[in-house]
């Protein structure tokens, strides 16, 4: 279970995670930096002497480990803040970034992002964000994972923006860091400080206050949400009489929701072996599903969305989750009961979606809430009726529209002419271990180390082909903008 510590310095409750100092392991400079760099035969390099020296035609990069990422995209797009022609504060019907070109990429091989930490990884979670940012920059992606030979005919960058938030915590001062050292200039935001400063502003006033931060496990075991609400506390002093913060992980929910096989499996009909089943489990010690909680839960039981066992005596032997509802509800509880817990006497008022993924189920996670607040008194108590969930993204939005004024970068173009790619499983690498889809083995997926230089992906133009067809329905309905930008190959 996390814990948090109290900052008296603050003279306040702001409660912040003990972890690992990611500063300290950021600040080395990996291996992939200077092979991007100085390797003109590696499968990653980036002529950074040719780099564009006049910008404001080049389109934004955008980068999630998934499609999950998109949702900050849509925010992006849909963002209207301003006047178009001249910039001051306030909506004119017409989207501010109407005239920009976007760049996105999902690292969709290599998600979740989230469980590398947990499994020991973080420094290669560094490098695969070097490498995303490396993609932007650069010019080069593929017609077909199976194709020797990359296209070079894609644009470099001008501004980055890192949709993920766990690619945000661990990888952020590394790639900028990376930037500095390639001498290419171009501006790299993310998006935790957004969350972090849209949930402060709205907390001022509270006396009895809590921010709640579901996240992977990553981004929680990173510390990144409560680091960066100390960092911003002093610029917002209303707020600091009554802020204490909560976190729980989505053990395996951004998985789920990109239809990863280790979390859910649409056509197993009994229970998955330890090896083939990752998310939460009666047997889990860190992530165990209480049989006593299970009226709570309230789990959805049709079909095959909860696996279950008994033993001969009929005590629970097994419960697996297996649909994106479950996860949500496992979730939500699990935050409840550790709030009444901890903080019987204080309120959960926001509630940050630190997970790109997770702005697609916004109501599913309220409502669930909700229900536990109808359910029991004691969550009544700690859980506000009128909780209100943040998504950052929009807050990110007006970010980049401020650098964008700053540097003189707006574009001349249009929406219409942004790209969107996608890494898969490299099926010319030897070392690669894929399973029938052609995608990671878990084992394989985070047992591999940094440094080797190995082309694990081949990163590829969107196509049915790299995304399940319930993705695709979950893109169409969710992130309309966007989804009328993409052109399927």
């Amino acid at each position: 279970m996390i814990r948090f510590g109290l900052l008296p310095a603050f003279g306040v409750f702001l409660l912040f995670l003990s972890c690992n100092d990611t500063q300290d392991r950021s600040g080395r400079e990996l291996a992939i930096v200077r092979e991007i760099k100085s390797d003109p035969s590696g499968p990653f390099y980036v002529d950074f002497r040719h780099y564009p020296a006049n910008r404001s035609a080049l389109p934004v990069g955008v980068f999630d480990s998934g499609t999950g990422g998109l949702a900050v995209l849509e925010a992006i797009l849909c963002y209207d803040g301003h006047d178009n022609v001249t910039h001051a504060a306030g909506a004119d019907g017409i989207p501010d970034f109407a005239a920009e070109r976007f760049q996105y990429l999902a690292d969709d091989a290599n998600m979740p992002y989230g469980r590398y930490d947990a499994e020991g990884k973080a420094d290669f979670l560094r490098e695969l964000v070097v490498k995303d940012v490396a993609f932007l920059v650069g010019n080069r992606y593929y017609l077909s994972p199976w194709d020797t030979q990359p296209h070079r005919d894609k644009e470099p960058v001008k501004a980055i923006v890192i949709a993920c938030n766990t690619a945000t915590a661990f990888g952020l001062e590394t790639v900028r860091k990376a930037m500095d050292s390639w001498g290419a200039g171009v501006e790299i935001m993310g998006i935790i400080e957004a969350g972090a400063a849209e949930a402060l502003h709205k907390m001022q006033g509270e006396k009895d206050g809590v921010i709640g931060i579901l996240a992977t496990e990553g981004t929680c075991a990173s510390g990144g949400y409560p680091r960066t609400i100390q960092k911003l506390l002093p610029q917002y002093p209303s707020a600091a009489g009554g802020v204490a913060v909560i976190q729980q992980a989505g053990i395996g929910l951004a998985g789920a929701i990109d239809g990863d096989k280790n979390y859910i499996d649409p056509l197993a009909t009994a229970v998955r072996k330890r090896t083939e089943y990752r998310g939460p489990d009666i047997g889990d010690n860190r992530y165990p599903i209480d049989p006593s909680l299970l009226t709570l839960y309230h789990f959805d039981t049709t079909g095959n969305h909860l696996l279950t066992q008994k033993d001969g005596r009929g005590e629970w032997r097994e419960i697996q989750l297996n649909s994106v509802r479950n996860y949500i509800r496992y979730m939500v509880t699990e935050m409840a009961v550790r709030m009444e817990k901890e903080y019987p006497g204080r309120v959960l008022r926001e509630v940050i979606l630190g997970c790109t993924h997770y702005p697609y189920y916004a109501k599913e996670i309220k409502d669930h809430f909700l229900r536990l607040r109808q359910q029991d008194a004691g969550y009544a108590r700690v859980i506000s009726l009128e909780i209100e969930l943040i998504d950052p993204a929009a807050s990110l939005a007006g970010r980049l529209y401020d650098y964008l004024q700053e540097k003189s970068l707006w574009g001349t173009s249009g929406n219409e002419e942004s790209r969107f790619f996608i890494s898969v499983a490299n099926p010319l690498l030897p070392a690669n271990r894929l399973d029938s889809l052609g995608r990671f083995v878990y084992d394989y997926k985070y047992g591999r180390n940094p440094g080797t230089s190995l082309q694990y992906v081949k990163i590829v133009a969107f196509s049915q082909q790299w995304i399940p067809a319930p993705v695709r329905e979950r893109l169409r309905e969710n992130v309309p903008c966007t989804w009328k930008l993409i052109r399927w190959q």
